[in-house]
């Protein structure tokens, strides 16, 4: 039997890593109950995470600051909660309070300043992390994912910014292809924390569960444990293989996949937070591609392949790109929320409502500038923004200053937060259109509005994060909603605003179609994503 506080916790945390998170989180509330000191608290307060037990994980983490007020690693862990809430200037509070700047601290130091759109500040943050630890790279990773904030930022520039980021790092050679298995079957494995995240698994599960298993072998690597919910269960009930890396460093972690023999391997994350791209570095397969979870590709010279379209990657682009490109339907598909109602329910008139539904750190000045300029010249429509961000004191006087500099009044913004199940379709069914954030483009929010039939105006833009929408757009439909430049994008937009008929017509175009339209784009996606791995493999 357990008994000392040590063992306890080595314990829990070995069974928490190892998917039994609820077991886990009792021996390390047992082993904190004997030794309160901050390791037990954060091993305790990692797994509550990881079971989103939110409220109690943050009540363990105050607990542990009123007698630990400077630890770095419990304001670490205060500051990343503050990031998960959406609140900046908190986080920026824990980061100011550590008794001193860790890599990890100056990672939450420059997500906060991402999340209230300084760019600049944000990646000046990351760079002071590097230079602590050079071999960490997320931190890494987080000055190049920043890069597609950049209104100025083109395919080009992007691999000329990544190319920069890596210089200097070494990477093995390409190892030697296995021989094939005896069945044929190529065995393709799946990196990423996409699996414990619900809006991400919509897109990626799809693609996975619906490989031909008769052709591929599957085996999944999860880099964060979660809860076993249905959608994860089913998941793991289709793969053939599920292995968790969280409890691994990149070299263990590289190591092990290696030793299982994959042919080809999947990196689903790219440079979002969380992402392992260290692994990929250490190159534990003989072919390595990107795909699903992060467009532009990481940049890493390693990587041999890229999931993309013509639309998120024109051709005159391409030779920029330092891997093959693997085209599909349109990467950026998943399971659609429940269907829409019968008629329409923005039929009985009131103001038009514009919603942008993306997350509060995609919507720059410039962005926000336009987005005035259609409100002040048709003064009946509201504009509805939807990100729980806007409750931060600094980002709602962002936004206070940036209404009144255009003279806006108070009921023309309509402010909401965080929502989901029934309620987060209602909030999407009250809107006349909505509009794509730039140079940003949405992603998963852009197929919710159009599976509730709303109208999703986009103005495209010079590199792939940019052109999201335009992409899913170009494969679903309807057409003439992807514009190119600002100019054309607020005519689109208050040409919109204006037709209530054209709008009617659109809603019901989509209504009809993009069940349907998704439906069969998904298995030809999954269709086109095998030809190109079985072409990679040599056939």
């Amino acid at each position: 039997m357990l008994t000392g506080a040590a063992a306890l916790m080595a314990e829990g945390r070995r069974r928490a890593l190892a998917g039994g998170l609820e077991e886990g989180a009792e021996l390390l509330r047992r082993a904190l109950a004997i030794d309160p000191a901050p390791p037990v608290r954060e091993a305790l307060v990692r797994v509550l995470l990881w079971l989103r037990r939110f409220d109690e994980a943050a009540e363990l983490i105050a607990a542990g600051l009123l007698d630990h007020p400077v630890h770095p690693g419990l304001r670490a862990l205060a500051g990343d909660e503050a990031i998960r809430r959406r609140r900046p200037t908190e986080a920026a509070t824990h980061m100011a309070a550590a008794s001193a700047m860790t890599p990890d601290l100056w990672r939450i130091a420059g997500n906060a300043r991402l999340l209230l759109t300084d760019i600049d500040g944000a990646v000046a943050a990351w760079d002071r992390g590097l230079r602590l630890d050079p071999t960490d790279w997320r931190l890494a990773g987080n000055i190049l994912y920043a890069a597609n904030c950049d209104p100025a930022m083109t395919t080009a520039g992007l691999a000329r910014r990544q190319a920069a980021v890596f210089a200097g790092r070494d990477f093995p050679p390409r190892p030697a292809p296995r021989p094939r298995a005896a069945d044929g079957r190529l065995h393709i494995g799946y990196v990423g924390g996409c699996f414990a995240s619900h809006a991400a698994a919509r897109v990626v599960l799809p693609m996975i569960m619906g490989h031909d298993r008769s052709r591929f072998r599957i085996t999944c690597y999860p880099t964060r444990p979660a809860p076993v919910d249905p959608g994860l269960l089913r998941l793991r009930l289709a793969v053939d293989g599920w292995c968790g890396l969280a409890g691994l460093d990149d070299a263990a972690a590289a190591d092990r996949i290696r030793a299982d023999g994959i042919d080809i391997l999947v990196d689903l994350d790219g440079h979002v937070g969380g992402n392992r791209i260290g692994i990929f570095a250490r190159r534990p397969a003989a072919l390595q591609i990107q795909a699903w979870g992060y467009l532009p590709g990481t940049g890493l010279p390693v990587m041999d392949g890229l999931v993309t379209d013509p639309v998120l990657l024109p051709a005159a682009e391409r030779p920029a790109i330092g891997a093959a490109t693997l085209d599909v339907p349109c990467p950026t598909l998943g399971w659609p929320l429940a269907s829409p109602p019968a008629g329409d329910p923005r039929e009985a008139g009131g103001p038009v409502r514009i919603g942008c539904f993306a997350r509060g750190e995609k919507l720059p000045d410039m962005f926000l500038d336009h987005l005035a300029g259609i409100l002040t010249a048709r003064p009946s429509a509201v504009l509805v923004l939807k990100d729980e961000l806007f409750a931060d004191p600094a980002v709602r006087c962002r936004l206070d200053r940036w209404r009144s500099r255009h003279r806006l009044a108070p009921d023309r913004i309509e402010i909401q937060g965080r929502s989901s199940g029934d309620a987060y379709i209602h909030s999407l069914r009250s809107l006349d259109l909505a509009v794509d954030s730039w140079p940003y483009s949405g992603g998963v929010v852009t197929l919710d509005l159009l599976s509730q039939g709303v109208p999703v105006v986009t103005m495209g833009g010079r590199q792939a994060c940019s052109r999201t929408t335009a992409s899913i757009l170009a494969c679903l439909g309807p057409q003439g909603l992807a514009v190119d430049g600002v100019d054309a994008w607020v005519g689109r937009v208050l040409a919109l605003i204006d037709d209530a008929a054209a709008r009617s017509t659109l809603r019901a175009e989509i209504r009809a179609t993009h069940g349907p339209r998704v439906a069969a784009a998904i298995p030809a996606t999954i269709r086109a994503f095998e030809t190109h791995l079985f072409s990679l493999a040599g056939g």
